[in-house]
């Protein structure tokens, strides 16, 4: 076989190989499921094996992933711009203005947060939808439930009971997140650690 010959068959091979039809779409959505599942897998026995280790890995572990709230928006985006789309189901990114799910007679300035009145038991709903990053006491505002909204911004519903949600739920927003635990419930606002106040969160929305 001359050398001719040889040129024309590579040429057509590579021909062949760049008009190859692509996969059908079902095809490709199991091939990218199945490999987004065995990087989740890799990261869990990562975890594992890392937390095994020693002690001090272990309460690393802990202080960074199990008591920290954990920036979900960046590592989404991290995560979405390395392997595409992760939501299963579609969520509607809300720009509802904060306080309006909340019905209240009165509000006042109480430190960092706002001081509403609501009247006691009354249902305590989510303003914009999230994940729940922590459950437990803050100093000076009772039980403190935090959700990590979808545009990155933290709201703390303080002072509110009857609570049937575990830290790292996703809810919606307007669902039901507890009820207040007297005549009152403080919201609190904050990004980047920093507080904000009502203005300067409708200014990011």
């Amino acid at each position: 076989m001359d050398i001719e010959e040889i040129i024309k068959r590579n040429k057509l091979k590579r021909h062949n190989y760049q008009t190859k039809e692509e996969l059908p779409p079902k095809y490709k959505y199991l091939k990218n499921l199945i490999s987004r599942t065995l990087i989740t897998i890799i990261i869990v026995l990562g975890s594992i094996i890392f937390t095994n280790i020693n002690s001090h890995n272990k309460e690393i572990f802990k202080s960074y992933v199990l008591e920290d709230s954990l920036e979900f928006t960046s590592i989404k985006k991290v995560y979405q711009n390395l392997f595409g789309n992760v939501d299963l189901i579609k969520t509607k990114e809300t720009t509802t203005p904060v306080f309006n799910n909340v019905t209240y007679t009165n509000i006042e300035t109480y430190k960092n947060s706002s001081k509403l009145t609501v009247g006691l038991n009354e249902p305590v709903s989510v303003i914009t939808s999230g994940i729940v990053v922590f459950i437990g006491e803050k100093d000076d505002l009772g039980n403190t439930v935090i959700v990590q909204g979808n545009d990155g911004v933290d709201i703390w519903y303080s002072n509110i009971t009857d609570t049937d949600i575990k830290v790292y739920d996703y809810v919606e927003s307007s669902s039901i997140l507890g009820t207040s635990n007297s005549d009152f419930i403080y919201l609190t606002i904050t990004k980047d650690d920093k507080y904000l106040t009502y203005d300067e969160y409708q200014k990011l929305i």
